[in-house]
């Protein structure tokens, strides 16, 4: 390599034997130091000089397999062969910026200063298809353009020969497919897919003019990538360049911008929790509900006060104020029988301060109670819903749940490479049988949601738009909520459309999606969904009408027979110790006799 200061590089193959070991390794350092350079300079213009087609077959191949060259690098191949003779050179210029520099057959005998004509193949055309004339070069009249198409035009912008290409697509909720005849097709079957990402793939086929034939992966997925470096799914298909490109939408990850190139993002989301709802439940400790803890704990407190002042009062009055020395035994726990709606003995010894005491603590639990027990009414006639698995945490704490993931997808692909934190748990259940990975496929999808999921053993944890789609589908049908989704979000993420490395047709999507992005098609096509929003915020707690059964109040008769067993209990420690107390302590007239 030499290179000046102006930025210019020659590089130079020695040709003995083309197939020889030490040929193929100079070419192979020559593409991968063109590699190099395109990652350096965004504006690189690379010139193959050679009239040897071998050679020009070889270094055609070895840039593409080595992904060499990007869209931005303009390439020009100067070279006396004719179009016979430049087979192995068609994938290169058809597919990438690149134009051939052709000295002409009527020319070829004088030398290179001969006319010399500028030509340009069509993208995806066939091996044996005509190139576009786009200008003539003489020495004398310099360079001359033989249409109004310019020097390295953008030929991924709009297709001009309508190429046909494969789309590799799988199978989301509320998305189906078919199979149907059709002799054109590869195999005499074509396949029929229909949702909202054939309405992408469509708009990018009328923006671009191409058709197109949609095709599955073997694997039934998004795709991973193995041990050996290989990757399986969709993704698989895109970088062994299968498939021309695949919408999926793609979930964006280092390891898998090094396998093949992507749009820009046009969806964004979160990893969710989808539950089975188990039914209806009566809450038998619900008669607590009416008041929150706080006011549970001002109404004993003022009772306790209420208490403290009528035992404090009589020490802190003069006698004569008081007409008595002190508070009665006997209405000691007046005020906790007022509370509790019992009678109390008011007796006529009861001077003006312990009446005004008493009526006032009245009134407070007559508006406490009041309320209490218009809220409880209400309440018994309230169901509540349980929802229990609300974030990750809990259901790594229920040993009884397990987690379905999906398959060949970035989910597992993550959960396979984490080494700490929460999701590093989620991965080690899969050793104890609590975390299995399914296809995305509706029937599998949702043959899991019918049994697994709906008795309440399982949840699955997937993306969103994934679990808000099956939940409308079931819905559709069913015509009832029976799931929820997690409150708590995990992973958020992006997704776009895959191609192999350097595809030009990256490019020419991008200025497509974000049109659409901009227009709100994109959200319209992934949300227009029928009930996709209708069970987002499903209600803990619902409105029956029926009526009263001991399921409903048992709490209530609970706490009843644990006070009467409380006071059971105190009734008989008092027997136990009473006759003790009598014996051990004197009598007051025994002590005034003596």
């Amino acid at each position: 390599m030499v290179q000046t200061e102006r930025g210019n590089a020659a590089f130079q193959v020695k040709l003995s034997y083309l197939n020889s070991n030490a040929t193929q390794t100079y070419m192979k350092e020559a593409v991968d130091n063109v590699r190099r350079m395109d990652e350096l300079w965004h504006c690189l213009a690379l010139v193959v000089v050679s009239d040897n087609p071998t050679f020009l077959a070889a270094f055609a191949h070895l840039s593409l397999r080595r992904h060499a060259l990007r869209w931005s690098t303009k390439i020009l191949v100067l070279t006396r062969l004719s179009n016979s003779e430049l087979g192995g050179l068609h994938s290169l210029l058809s597919n990438r910026n690149a134009m051939l520099l052709q000295v002409q057959e009527s020319e070829r005998a004088s030398s290179i200063d001969g006319r010399v004509g500028v030509y340009v193949w069509s993208p995806y055309s066939a091996p044996g298809s005509k190139p576009w004339r786009v200008a003539t070069w003489t020495p004398h009249s310099s360079l001359t353009l033989a249409s109004n198409m310019p020097l390295f035009p953008d030929k991924f912008h709009v297709f001009s020969s309508a190429p046909t290409l494969t789309v590799a697509i799988e199978v989301l909720p509320h998305n189906t497919i078919s199979w149907v005849e059709d002799s054109k097709a590869p195999s005499g079957q074509r396949l029929v897919f229909k949702g909202h990402m054939d309405n992408i793939v469509k708009y990018l086929a009328k923006a671009t003019n191409f058709t197109f034939w949609y095709v599955l992966s073997p694997e039934r997925g998004f795709g991973t990538k193995l041990p050996d470096g290989s990757w399986t799914g969709m993704l698989g298909m895109v970088m062994r360049e299968e498939a021309d490109f695949s919408p999926a939408p793609f979930i964006l990850s280092p390891v898998r911008k090094e396998a093949a190139d992507h749009t820009i993002p046009y969806y964004y989301g979160n990893v969710r929790i989808l539950s089975g709802l188990s039914g209806l439940k009566v809450d038998p400790w619900g008669f607590l509900l009416p008041l929150t803890p706080l006011a549970w704990a001002a109404t004993l407190m003022a009772l306790m006060l209420v208490f403290v002042i009528l035992q404090l009062l009589p020490y802190c009055l003069p006698i004569s104020t008081l007409g008595r020395g002190g508070w009665s035994v006997n209405n000691a726990f007046s005020c906790v029988r007022i509370i509790l709606q019992q009678d109390i003995v008011l007796l006529a010894e009861l001077w003006w301060w312990e009446r005004l005491v008493l009526g006032l603590w009245m009134l407070t639990t007559l508006v406490v109670t009041k309320s209490y027990a218009g809220k409880l009414m209400s309440l018994l006639a309230v169901r509540y819903v349980p929802q229990p698995y609300q974030t990750l945490r809990d259901v790594l704490d229920d040993p009884q749940v397990a987690m379905l993931w999906q398959k060949n997808s970035y989910n597992e692909q993550y959960l396979r490479d984490v080494k700490t934190g929460i999701f590093r748990e989620v991965a080690e259940l899969e050793g104890v049988g609590r975390l299995k990975f399914h296809t995305q496929a509706q029937t599998k999808y949702m043959t899991v949601l019918d049994t697994l999921v709906r008795a309440g053993d399982h949840v699955i944890v997937d993306f969103e738009i994934s679990l808000r789609s099956l939940m409308a589908l079931d819905f559709s049908q069913k015509g009832q909520c029976e799931f929820y989704m997690s409150k708590d979000r995990y992973l958020s993420v992006s997704g776009a459309v895959m191609a192999p490395k350097n595809n030009p047709l990256v490019h020419s999507f991008n200025k497509r999606l974000m049109t659409a992005i901009e227009q709100g098609l994109i959200s319209y096509w992934l949300e227009n969904v029928p009930n996709f929003t209708v069970c987002d915020n499903i209600p803990k707690k619902k409105l029956v009408t029926s009526y009263i059964f001991i399921s409903n109040i048992w709490g209530v008769f609970a706490l009843l027979v644990g006070g009467l067993a409380t006071g059971l209990v105190v009734w008989c420690a008092e027997l136990l110790v009473s006759p003790k107390c009598l014996i051990s302590s004197p009598s007051p007239l025994s002590i005034s006799s003596h």
